[in-house]
C-alpha cells in the first residue's frame, strides 16, 4: 500500500494588509505613519519592535525612523545615531529626528528620566507648603509639558447635572 504524499507546501511570507509590494519605502511609511495635529510627530501604526516601528525593506526588517531619515535626507552618517526630540520610541517624523553620538542619546534619555522623577516629586501629595485644596499638576503630552495648579472638589452629580443644563 503506497499512500500519495502530498507535495511540501513552501512558506511564503504574507505582506500586511492594504500595503501592495510595488509601493516605495515612502509610500509604506506614509501608509503605515499617522500624523498627529498637536504635536506633529508621525505616529506608527505597523509592527512594533522594543518599541520602534518596523517593517521589511529589500528582505530586512529596518526601523521605521530610520527609514524616514534616509528618504528625506539621506543616508545616516557613519558613527552616528538618530536621537527622538519627542523621547517616543513609536515616532518616525523625520523634521523630529536629530543625528548624534550614542552618548548624546544616553544624556537625552537620562534627563528625560530626571524629569520625570522631578515631576512625580513635585505632585505628591505631601509638598510642604501647598494649600490643602489645591493639588498641583503637571501633564507631559508628547514632550510638552503642560503645569499648574488644580482645585480638588467634591461634587454632588444631581447638583452638577443642573448645572450644566
Amino acid at each position: 500500500m503506497n499512500k500519495k504524499r502530498r507535495p511540501r507546501r513552501r512558506y511564503v511570507r504574507k505582506w500586511p494588509r492594504n500595503c501592495e509590494r510595488a509601493w516605495s519605502i515612502a509610500e509604506r511609511i506614509a501608509y503605515y505613519a499617522k500624523p498627529d495635529p498637536l504635536s506633529g510627530c508621525h505616529l506608527w501604526q505597523g509592527y512594533l519592535k522594543d518599541g520602534y516601528g518596523c517593517l521589511y525593506f529589500q528582505n530586512k526588517l529596518r526601523f521605521a525612523h530610520r527609514l524616514a531619515w534616509e528618504v528625506k535626507h539621506g543616508p545616516i552618517p557613519d558613527g552616528l545615531v538618530l536621537r527622538h526630540r519627542c523621547n517616543v520610541r513609536r515616532w518616525c517624523n523625520p523634521d523630529h529626528l536629530v543625528p548624534g553620538t550614542r552618548a548624546e542619546n544616553n544624556a537625552d534619555q537620562k534627563a528625560e528620566r530626571l524629569r520625570l522623577a522631578d515631576a512625580r516629586a513635585a505632585t505628591a501629595s505631601f509638598v510642604p507648603g501647598s494649600a490643602p485644596d489645591l493639588a498641583p499638576i503637571r501633564i507631559f503630552y508628547h514632550g510638552v509639558e503642560l503645569k499648574g495648579e488644580v482645585a480638588i472638589r467634591i461634587v454632588d452629580p444631581e447638583l452638577a447635572k443642573g448645572q450644566l443644563s
